[in-house]
């Protein structure tokens, strides 16, 4: 905005068209506002009035946060979740490549890229250890030939020769 002068020697024609361009030019016409407000400082407050600087957050549970002009907003990374910052305005949220610490997993298919569980069956294992007892229910093979899985068909094996 230009400062606008009026001169001592300026006649009052000069004086006038000085004071006029102030609205005119430098404030503009209220007649072009595009709010209800008659005059710049009624359209200033009434723009003010519905400037929102805050925004809210909620949970799943509905519990609502209000985060203010000048807060930050964190998102936090947790067990096996990572949360990352980038630009423009991003954010993302992303299932760690490790996951560790799980009690309980359901679905249909895991895997990892090169094994699989795929509704109770073990594909593409290179090698399973592990102690304890391993129960197996129906027919056990090795390299295509099936294995005795109780006692007796064991013993009866070994008898026959």
């Amino acid at each position: 905005m230009t400062a606008r002068t009026v001169l001592v020697t300026n006649t009052l024609e000069e004086f006038r068209t000085t004071f006029n361009s102030l609205s005119s030019t430098d404030i503009g016409d209220p007649a072009s506002l595009t709010t209800t407000a008659t005059s710049i400082v009624g359209a200033i407050n009434e723009v003010n009035a519905t400037v929102t600087t805050a925004f809210k957050i909620a949970d799943d549970s509905s519990t609502q946060q209000t985060i203010n002009s000048g807060d930050v907003l964190r998102i936090s990374s947790g067990s096996n979740i990572t949360a990352t910052v980038s630009s423009t305005d991003t954010i993302t949220v992303a299932l760690d490549s490790s996951i560790s610490g799980l009690t309980s997993v359901s679905a249909t298919t895991l895997t990892d890229g090169t094994m699989s569980i795929n509704s109770g069956s073990f594909t593409g294992v290179v090698n399973i250890t592990g102690s304890g007892t391993a129960n197996f229910t129906t027919d056990v093979q090795v390299n295509g030939v099936s294995v005795a899985t109780n006692a007796f068909a064991i013993a009866q094996a070994v008898a026959l020769g």
